[in-house]
């Protein structure tokens, strides 16, 4: 295991913008996505839950045959490459991306001696030809409250200055009551709604905390729910649908 070198993507929607309704799927899979088990849950997933965008975490990604997000645009932010593989979150569109940005921690995990979370910040056109920021976020775990919070302030700073249409999708690793305090005032600094989750027992918890969150502003939120999906990961997805209203955010 060393520091990544590489981020993999593919872009083939350039061209194509989100509907005024879209949809997205938020999941951690927890280095599982290469199994046939998952491979089939997936795709039984996207047929009853056709998703416009996807926003994946602990992604695997092999170095030696593509990517299994077949009709997908996707760009990947590796915190781990191997020799044969990279990981870390992974947005994937069929819709064209517009702008993609990669961040990692600054602090590592396991008393700095693991490795650093990845972020993802990406654009997509929306059909009022503004732009939606997506978020793809694996906060970081198995640190100090301290180095928690600063981690979130500085995420909070890279997106204060974006004014338009936002969503924020993950694992924010908000297993305690302090940081789920951080995560509000997260929340609170970026002026975002926190989605309502139907079926949200699915959730994957620690300490009866929910960890896994949609965050937005800018755009209407139709309905989330939480799928079960027969533990082929350690978390399960959560599938939200957005509407796009006139309005006159800009970023």
């Amino acid at each position: 295991m060393f520091a990544p070198q590489h981020h993999p993507q593919q872009l083939m929607h350039q061209k194509k913008y989100l509907d005024a309704t879209f949809s997205i799927m938020v999941w951690n899979v927890h280095k599982e996505n290469q199994k046939s088990t998952f491979q089939k849950r997936l795709q039984e997933l996207l047929h009853s839950h056709p998703s416009d965008l996807l926003l994946f975490q602990e992604y695997k990604h092999p170095k030696t045959y593509p990517c299994s997000l077949h009709g997908y645009s996707y760009a990947h932010a590796t915190n781990i490459e191997t020799k044969r593989d990279f990981y870390g979150v992974i947005t994937a569109s069929k819709v064209g991306f517009e702008s993609i940005k990669r961040e990692q921690t600054d602090t590592k995990e396991f008393a700095n001696i693991a490795t650093h979370k990845s972020l993802l910040i990406t654009t997509h056109t929306l059909p009022n030809n503004k732009l939606l920021l997506l978020v793809n976020l694996h906060a970081i775990n198995f640190v100090s409250l301290k180095s928690f919070n600063r981690e979130l302030d500085t995420i909070t700073t890279l997106l204060l200055e974006y004014k338009g249409a936002m969503i924020i999708g993950g694992d924010f690793n908000n297993w305690s009551f302090q940081r789920i305090k951080v995560l509000e005032k997260f929340q609170k600094s970026l002026g975002l709604h926190k989605a309502q989750i139907n079926e949200s027992h699915h959730i994957k918890t620690v300490f009866s905390k929910h960890l896994d969150h949609i965050f937005y502003r800018g755009v209407t939120l139709v309905q989330a729910q939480a799928i079960d999906t027969k533990k082929v990961s350690d978390h399960n997805p959560i599938y939200a649908s957005f509407s796009v209203e006139n309005n006159d955010l800009v970023i």
